[in-house]
């Protein structure tokens, strides 16, 4: 590999980044060693639990188990957003598909107390008539 494939693949690593924000409403930070992990589901058109209530310092684990693209994506106009999650797909080491399909995932911790809506952007509209995929985070102290 030459030095400019070398910087030009340095470059694009950096570019895409993590699926982790740094900073937003209410956290963003990698899970803890040892932190408290919350599950949600996102499939048929709703996340499930579609409210969770949690303590400060807890990680929020949105995972796509459904058929179509999805997201988590925060009320908030500085909150969080995972990007497009896509439905699971079997791993590239499976030899002959179905194989234990692998579900892209989203973490969010949460380090201030407070109730934090999100919906998918594909599927929910926020806003005073909230409609469709959406959440809520209610978080303690």
């Amino acid at each position: 590999m030459g030095i400019r494939s070398t910087v030009l693949v340095a470059a694009l690593a950096a570019a895409c980044g993590g699926s982790n924000p740094t900073s937003a409403v209410g956290g963003g930070n990698p899970p803890p060693p040892g932190g408290q992990v919350v599950s949600v589901s996102m499939s048929d058109y709703r996340f499930t639990s579609d409210t969770v209530r949690i303590a400060v310092g807890t990680t929020v684990r949105w995972s796509n188990d459904g058929t179509l693209d999805h997201t988590s994506t925060s009320d908030a106009a500085n909150g969080w957003d995972s990007g497009t999650l896509a439905p699971p797909r079997a791993p590239a080491t499976c030899p002959y598909p179905p194989c234990n399909p692998v579900p892209a995932t989203f973490d969010f911790t949460f380090t201030a107390p407070g109730t934090y809506g999100y919906h998918c952007a594909f599927h929910g509209v926020p806003g005073p008539t909230y409609q469709g995929m959406i959440g809520a985070v209610v978080v303690t102290p």
